[in-house]
């Protein structure tokens, strides 16, 4: 397809209004856009079930309604003293007034309509003016809430939707959002709104879709070069697709071989990435999110999924490697030095369909939108059921880059073969390590190292650093990595995150996660290096060896030189090189 063709794709996609639509114009309430996320996921569904194709056009939207920004705008007419609200940059004192600003006669009446009818979990999700650009996707900017929708009458259950769109609303003034817009010179926002019921069902006192979680139709972080990019990634979990944008355990499968695991085949480093816990909506505590441990739960979940072998398996311990062993509808207890862990191994076998479907999906919605398709999505197996939760173009910035330079002269200090972020960064004069040991033996400060890196970062004043540290950078759990916010690596252009099994340290690829959203759009480079393992070097006489200053805290050094990375999309390979120290040979020695 030549740039003319593609230009005209992309024109329709967005000028597209789902207004001039006749089935999608008595859901939306308002004159002007419904905002980004709510329009794109409407054209998404109108291409589905215009395919042409059976299966496709099966797929769902779950029950919905749109406000468009107009309201928005009305609503903002009747909070008092605005600007002066909005000049004194105190979020809490901003969110106090919306919540007390009543909303337009229209969206508290829309509201109603639909909770009348709706009495499962719901939604209420944010669908700003700007979000959902074709760079831009503002994820994790604004905010989404889950109601369970299920306390008290029907005024209660509107009065509680209400606010949540009020925080909504204050949203498009918090800091957050506003560093966001001002850092990409993104001008002001509208915010519109999607109300939209859960996906998923009640099952016994709890509700949740079988699976759900994200899907990309170009797959540019690959982990083996037997797997195309054209023919996409997904990432999915069992219970709420929240487990799937944050930086947790989830399944990351290849459209081009669902089999072909980024942790490989052994089986111990498949258990230590397994899922072990799912989110659900409790009815005893319907208005939170819900954590609960596999472990604790399976004996109930085999009465509500028959196949839950398809997503299950039992793990046990040994001295010598651990083995899987097939979960058995007759299995009453799991012995000792054993557990359940969500592998989805016999998943792609059992449901091969799925996958099929969701590349015919990806490719279509790819197609009609002219960009690479983002989707979320929720799927229930024993129907073939798939609904689909949002849709937007999936940004991903394009290399000039070409293979990686003669390093003659150069020191390898960190290489990897997978999954890195085609491009190159030269000239960088700091490098940012975290000690993993340190690190580790002191959980105490997880987040006060965390913290420390968000100084050194407004100290270097967005200055370019390199950070390389253990596990997933940005993790919500700190055992699995630093918590440090994406907001404090503003000056960042390459992470690298280290692999120390003995320490519990694994990178993950985290498609679908607002941490490399981010990531994308900045254009920051990205690698994950393993110890120990072929062609993957950590050269720890380097790091040892080498002058460094402590950071904030005795976990954070500091080492200044003059350094670049190299990546190289193609074979897969990347390498950081300390460009002032003559290379010799190294073996990736132990940190």
């Amino acid at each position: 397809m030549n740039k003319t063709e593609l230009a005209r794709i992309q024109e329709r996609y967005f000028s597209w209004n789902p207004l001039d639509d006749e089935d999608f114009a008595p859901l939306i309430y308002g004159k002007e856009t419904i905002g980004g996320k709510g329009r794109s996921l409407l054209f998404a569904l109108r291409q589905l079930r215009d395919s042409g194709d059976e299966q496709l056009a099966r797929t769902k939207v779950p029950k919905s309604i749109y406000l468009g920004i107009d309201l928005f705008h009305q609503f903002l007419e009747n909070v008092p003293s605005l600007d002066k609200l909005i000049a004194a940059g105190d979020p809490e004192r901003l969110e106090s007034v919306f919540l007390s600003t009543p909303l337009p006669r229209i969206t508290a009446d829309a509201v109603r309509q639909f909770l009348l009818r709706e009495h499962d979990p719901v939604v209420v999700r944010s669908s700003s003016r700007l979000e959902d650009s074709l760079k831009h996707s503002f994820a994790g900017k604004y905010l989404s809430t889950f109601l369970g929708n299920n306390a008290g009458n029907l005024e209660m259950r509107s009065l509680a939707v209400e606010a949540e769109i009020k925080k909504i609303y204050s949203r498009v003034y918090f800091p957050k959002a506003i560093s966001y817009r001002q850092k990409h010179a993104l001008g002001d926002d509208d915010m519109g709104i999607i109300l939209i019921r859960m996906a998923g069902r009640w099952r016994g006192r709890y509700y949740y879709p079988t699976v759900a979680g994200v899907g990309y139709s170009q797959n540019f972080r690959r982990w083996s070069t037997r797997i195309k990019q054209e023919d996409g990634v997904l990432r999915l979990v069992f219970g709420m697709g929240t487990m799937s944008t944050k930086r947790g355990y989830a399944r990351t499968v290849s459209l081009t071989n669902p089999y072909l695991r980024p942790d490989g085949q052994n089986s111990d480093k498949i258990a230590f990435n397994a899922q072990e816990r799912f989110q659900v909506i409790d009815e005893n505590a319907p208005n939170d999110l819900t954590t609960l441990d596999i472990k604790k739960e399976w004996k109930q979940l085999l009465e509500y999924h028959p196949d839950f072998a398809a997503y299950a398996q039992i793990y046990h311990y040994s001295s010598e490697g651990g083995f899987f062993a097939p979960l058995t509808k007759d299995l009453n207890c799991v012995s000792e030095g054993a557990k359940i862990c969500l592998t989805f191994e016999n998943f792609p076998r059992r449901y091969a369909q799925f996958f099929e479907r969701m590349k015919k999906t990806l490719l279509l919605l790819e197609e009609t939108m002219g960009v690479p398709a983002d989707i979320e999505y929720a799927y229930e197996p024993l129907e073939d059921s798939l609904g689909l939760i949002q849709s937007r173009p999936f940004w991903n910035s394009e290399s000039n880059a070409e293979g990686i330079p003669d390093l003659t002269g150069k020191r390898i200090l960190l290489q990897a073969d997978r999954m890195v972020t085609p491009g190159a960064l030269e000239g960088v004069t700091k490098l940012i390590y975290i000690d993993h040991k340190i690190y580790h033996s002191c959980p105490e400060d997880y987040y006060k190292i965390a913290r420390g890196i968000g100084a050194l970062n407004a100290k270097f004043a967005n200055e370019p650093y390199i950070l390389v540290s253990p596990g997933r950078v940005g993790s919500s759990n700190p055992q699995l990595g630093v918590p440090v916010q994406y907001n404090e690596l503003t000056g960042c252009k390459c992470i690298v995150e280290l692999g120390i099994p003995r320490f519990g340290f694994m990178p993950e690829l985290s498609y679908g996660t607002h941490f490399f959203s981010d990531l994308s759009v900045d254009n920051v480079l990205y690698m994950p290096v393993f110890e120990g393992e072929l062609n993957n070097i950590i050269d720890a006489e380097w790091f040892h060896n080498s002058e460094w200053e402590y950071g904030p805290h005795p976990a954070i050094r500091i080492y200044r030189g003059d350094f670049s990375a190299y990546m190289d999309g193609t074979e897969n390979r990347g390498v950081i090189v300390d460009n002032r120290n003559a290379a010799f040979p190294n073996m990736g020695l132990v940190m």
